[in-house]
């Protein structure tokens, strides 16, 4: 090893220090003019098409991600600044982002420059399953969910295999899909399991997710549900109950959930008198519940706040539970949103009554619902 003289490694260690700042600091602060008044310092909000944008006042850079169908040559710009200060073009304007990505605000004889920069999402909506294709899946719940997914969203559909998934495979993804049901066990099978990494790596990079039925348990083999508290698990024949089955999104809650976009994004979800979301008739049921028990979060025993702790201590915002529960005590519809390690956003929904296949042929007059609430969750997630 070198023996350098100590005061000079000092002044290398300063001078070199100084440089760098000097370079980061006139890299940060383009697009920044010091004689401005000080109310050109922010831009506070932007937003494209009600998007939200991420504004870096120093840079000048507005980014936002955008859903695959926005229209880049008709898009509304809103804006707020501080009092006084004049954007340009003014808020409620609509712009062709194809041909223009500027924005200035002004006060007095200041102005600032700032540059949209967006990115569009991909467009895929992806079904996974063991079989090699839908006709081949075991389960009936599980083939009419994929082939109503496949029916609805059309191109945007793909089908992929377990033994297809990578991250190539994932590429153009969106929102990846996973049911999983069957009778006698609730575990997932190994070429799922063994794809982890795979998934875990397309959530962690911002890509979002819908679990239904068993896949609920796929949330915490990648990490992002670290509760414990999925322990409402049934896998049994079935048989017959008479009753109606319905769900609650907030009529026994502290925080009404029911203007949640899984509730109101693009189908219409109708409800009884009680203000409840009906999901299956009398008849013959299956009865997989896959949900969350949180008694143990507050005690002692169940109570009001559980879903507000479960938030809190686990980043997941509980949307619904049976109807008729009044005290927070299960969860059947959660919403896990991003967190500083997992940039997607992940909805299970473990209702054992939202089948997709009547087992005695019957016609469900609910099915409506069941169709609306995975199609909420899906397009409200094509949006994040």
């Amino acid at each position: 090893m070198k023996n350098y003289n100590k005061r000079t490694f000092f002044y290398q260690v300063v001078l070199f220090g100084f440089l760098s700042l000097l370079i980061i600091s006139c890299d940060a602060r383009d697009n920044y003019n010091d004689d401005a008044d000080s109310k050109l310092s922010i831009l506070e909000s932007v937003s494209i098409n009600g998007v939200p944008g991420s504004i870096d006042n120093l840079s000048g850079v507005i980014s936002v991600v955008l859903p695959n169908t926005t229209n880049l040559e008709s898009v509304l710009l809103e804006t707020t600044t501080p009092s006084g200060v004049i954007s340009s073009p003014a808020s409620g304007t609509t712009i062709n982002l194809k041909s223009n990505r500027a924005v200035s605000v002004s006060f007095s004889n200041s102005k600032r420059n700032y540059v949209i920069d967006y990115k569009i999402l991909p467009s895929r909506i992806a079904f996974i399953n063991e079989a090699a294709a839908i006709g081949d899946i075991a389960d009936d719940d599980t083939k009419a969910f994929a082939q109503w997914a496949k029916d609805t969203y059309k191109e945007d559909f793909v089908y992929i295999p377990f033994n297809d998934l990578t991250i190539g495979s994932l590429a153009e993804v969106n929102v990846l899909l996973f049911y999983y049901d069957q009778v006698g066990s609730s575990a997932l099978p190994a070429s799922i399991l063994n794809k982890k990494n795979v998934i875990t790596q397309f959530v962690v990079e911002g890509g979002k997710m819908l679990t239904g039925g068993m896949a609920n348990s796929y949330i915490a083999e990648i990490g992002r549900d670290k509760s414990g508290l999925l322990t409402i698990r049934g896998n049994g024949a079935g048989g017959v109950n008479n009753d109606i089955w319905s769900i609650d999104a907030g009529v026994n809650f502290q925080n009404d959930q029911r203007n949640s976009p899984v509730f109101n994004m693009t189908s219409v979800i109708s409800t009884d008198l009680n203000g409840y979301f009906p999901v299956i008739n009398g008849g013959f049921k299956e009865d997989h519940n896959s949900m969350w028990d949180l008694g143990p979060l507050l005690a002692p025993g169940h109570q009001l706040g559980q879903f507000g702790e479960f938030q809190r201590l686990y980043g997941g915002k509980v949307l619904a539970t049976w109807s008729g529960v009044s005290d927070e005590a299960v969860a059947g519809i959660i919403e896990f949103m991003p967190t500083p390690v997992f940039a997607g956003t992940i909805i299970g929904i473990g209702f054992g009554g939202m089948e997709w296949s009547m087992n005695d042929n019957r016609i469900n007059p609910y099915a409506n619902n069941v169709k609306g609430i995975y199609r909420n969750s899906i397009d409200y997630l094509r949006t994040k």
